[in-house]
Parts: structure tokens; C-alpha cells; sequence
């Protein structure tokens, strides 16, 4: 076994390989979410999103149409996102504790399955975090004319919450893993020094059972925590316009948490869920114009809900948010849709009326293209 390498994709497909390294389970192509560079300026599909991955490194552009084609947004709009997680190195990071399983032994003890006891709800605050930037170009229903702002933003999971059933059901997958690859039939393929390592993943693959083992232990990966909490910061900035007389000022500052109630829907998916989000945030808002022309800041507040079913690589979804704000309250209610197309390139669209639209309907379309990366963690417990 120690010359088995276990390259998965944990939320997409499992491959087998022979190295001279210890058993690992590599990550990649994980999903790219909404930039929170783009959703203080409310420009994205979905204001509301806990995701519960994040790509290592993903690159987004945002357009919208309303009625009048020359408000809202203009086609340069564009962000990255990245997560320092896969950038630096890791210490002590294996299967179990990247999916958050904690042992009450002491270090330096020989470890099984059957120690890891507990779930860590803090454990995903290093993880899951990204910093985001973004360069957008548009009138955000303040401006005559479309002018230039740049952004930045940055989220982490704060916390999660996992069953008991669901940390059980992970244990037992993996050991099911780990009994099948010390089965008697694997080892004969491994013990034919004839064999090359594509021949060796071929005979592997074709065994009776592996398909059973790989789609649970997949499956089993994919369900989402029953509860999980991200919060998030950005600020943009105005770069002004000398044609208009008016100078780079102060854009938008916000600070948020968005919660997530997902309940497990076999019947609708492999990976089908039902998610009942939740959003509040905190906004300085500084992109208001007064009558004479001059720019002033507000303070707001956002709350709101978003219903949303999830399959196994599409989502639909709608969210209604209220805003309160100094002058008069506002609202967003969007109906939107994302789909998967493939490992790295998804699709999500939005319908509905956003905030300063004056109920003017607005679509917004996004593209999101993660950049391919081959993070892994080691299977070994006692790594």
C-alpha cells in the first residue's frame, strides 16, 4: 500500500495511480464562487451564497441588460479570486482533519479510523478563505454615465456543523476504501511487476465493486454540513471622472455573514440538496449623488433570505433582500440559476429587480473559469 496513490477528485471522480509517495486524496477543480469584490456592488447572479469550496484560483467577468442599455453595467467587469490555503505549506493535514475529524489522543499516537471522534466547527476558518479583486466598469444606477471602480474583497467560513450520522458515514466509506484496496484481487494486480501503472489503474477500475466504493465514497464527500456560517469584507473605491469634475472618492464598505440550512436530497440527485440561506450585512455606502451633482455617503443595513435546490450540477434558486438605509428602504428579489458545465467552467444567471433599479427589471450573467490545480491531502490517518 505504500506505493498506492489515491488521485481523487473528491467532488468529481477518483483515479488511481502508482507513485513511490504515501496514499493521498487530491482536490482540484473545486467550484468557483461569487467574488465579494462583486457582490458589495450587488452585480452578481446571487447575493447570497455560502460555498463550500473554493477554487485555488479562479478568474470571473459579470455583464447585466436592463431596459435602457446604456445604465447598469458595461462588459468590462472582471475579477480573480484565490485562496492562499493551496500556496503555502501545511502542516499535519491529512484526510481526516481536512474534512475536519478530530482524535482526543495525544500526538505521536498510532491512529485509526475509529479515533477520530469529533468534528472540529472552526476547522474550515483557515481553509476556506480567499481574497478576491475586481475592476468594474458601469453607472450602478447612480451615475449619468458608466464610470470605473476597483474592488477588493475577502471571505472565510467561519464555522460549520456536521451529524453525527454524516462524520459515521464518512468513517465508514473510508474504511470500505481501505478494505478494498487490501482486498486479495488488488494486491495480485499490484504484486505483477508486468504491469504498468495505466495497466494497473485499468485492471483496478474494472474490478468488481470499484464503481460501488468510488460513487459512495464520493457521494458521502459531497453533502454539504448541515449548518455552516461564512463571513465576508470588501471595499470599493470610485476612481473618479474628470470629464464630469468629479474625484476619485470613497466606493462602498461592507461587512457580512450568510447562513446555510442544507437538508440531504437523494430522491432529487446524487448531490441534491435544499438550502435555506440567510444574509446580514452592514453597508457604508458612498455611492449617492445629492442634488447638486456631489457625492455623499450612507449607512444601510441588508437583510434578507434566499431558497434555493441544488442537483448535481445545476441550481436554481431565489433571494429577497431588504435594505435600510438613511434615505428610504430598498429592495432586491432575484431569481437565479447556475449550472456546472464542467470541472472548471461554470455558468449563472440572474432575473429580477435590484436595489436603485426603480423597478426596472435587470439580467445579470456571469462566468466563472477556475484555473486547473492539483491540491491533495494524505489518506494515511497517522500523517
Amino acid at each position: 500500500m505504500k506505493n498506492l496513490v489515491f488521485l481523487s477528485l473528491l467532488w468529481a471522480s477518483f483515479l488511481f495511480a502508482q507513485s513511490g509517495t504515501e496514499p493521498t486524496a487530491g482536490l482540484k477543480n473545486l467550484a468557483p464562487p461569487n467574488s465579494p469584490a462583486f457582490v458589495l456592488m450587488d452585480i452578481t447572479p446571487s447575493n447570497i451564497i455560502v460555498p463550500e469550496n473554493i477554487q485555488a484560483f479562479s478568474l470571473q467577468t459579470i455583464s447585466a441588460f436592463t431596459g435602457d442599455s446604456s445604465s447598469s453595467l458595461s462588459n468590462n467587469n472582471y475579477a480573480v479570486e484565490f485562496q492562499p490555503y493551496w500556496y503555502v505549506k501545511r502542516e499535519r493535514m491529512n484526510f481526516f482533519t481536512y474534512n475536519n475529524l478530530k482524535t482526543d489522543k495525544p500526538d505521536g499516537s498510532a491512529l485509526t479510523v475509529d479515533d477520530y471522534t469529533r468534528y472540529n466547527v472552526f476547522g474550515d476558518a483557515w481553509k476556506r478563505v480567499s481574497v478576491s479583486l475586481a475592476l468594474m466598469n458601469g453607472t450602478f444606477d447612480v451615475f449619468p454615465q458608466a464610470q470605473s471602480y476597483v474592488s477588493v474583497g475577502a471571505r472565510t467560513r467561519l464555522l460549520s456543523f456536521k451529524t453525527k450520522n454524516q462524520i459515521n458515514e464518512i468513517k465508514s466509506q473510508y474504511t470500505a476504501y481501505t478494505q478494498f484496496m487490501s482486498s486479495p484481487e488488488v494486491i495480485a494486480v499490484f504484486a505483477n511487476p508486468n504491469l504498468t501503472p495505466t495497466e494497473i489503474n485499468t485492471k483496478i477500475t474494472n474490478l468488481e465493486g470499484y464503481k460501488t466504493i468510488v460513487n459512495n465514497f464520493e457521494n458521502t464527500l459531497q453533502r454539504k454540513p448541515l449548518f455552516a456560517l461564512d463571513i465576508a469584507a470588501a471595499y470599493s473605491h470610485f476612481m473618479g471622472d474628470e470629464s464630469q469634475d468629479i474625484d476619485d472618492a470613497f466606493g462602498r464598505f461592507g461587512v457580512w455573514a450568510s447562513g446555510d440550512l442544507a437538508f440531504y436530497t437523494p430522491t432529487v440527485g446524487n448531490n441534491g440538496h435544499i438550502h435555506i440561506y440567510g444574509v446580514f450585512r452592514y453597508l457604508r455606502d458612498g455611492l449617492n449623488l445629492n442634488t447638486d451633482g456631489e457625492l455623499f455617503t450612507e449607512t444601510n443595513t441588508d437583510y434578507g433570505v434566499k431558497m434555493e435546490i441544488e442537483l448535481d450540477k445545476l441550481s436554481v434558486a431565489y433571494e429577497f433582500i431588504t435594505r435600510d438605509s438613511d434615505a428610504n428602504n430598498q429592495e432586491r428579489s432575484i431569481g437565479s440559476i447556475r449550472y456546472k458545465i464542467n470541472n472548471a467552467f461554470t455558468i449563472n444567471g440572474g432575473f429580477g429587480k435590484n436595489f436603485k433599479s426603480d423597478g426596472e427589471q435587470i439580467a445579470l450573467f456571469g462566468i466563472q473559469w477556475g484555473l486547473d490545480f492539483k491540491p491533495n491531502v494524505v489518506l494515511d490517518p497517522n500523517q
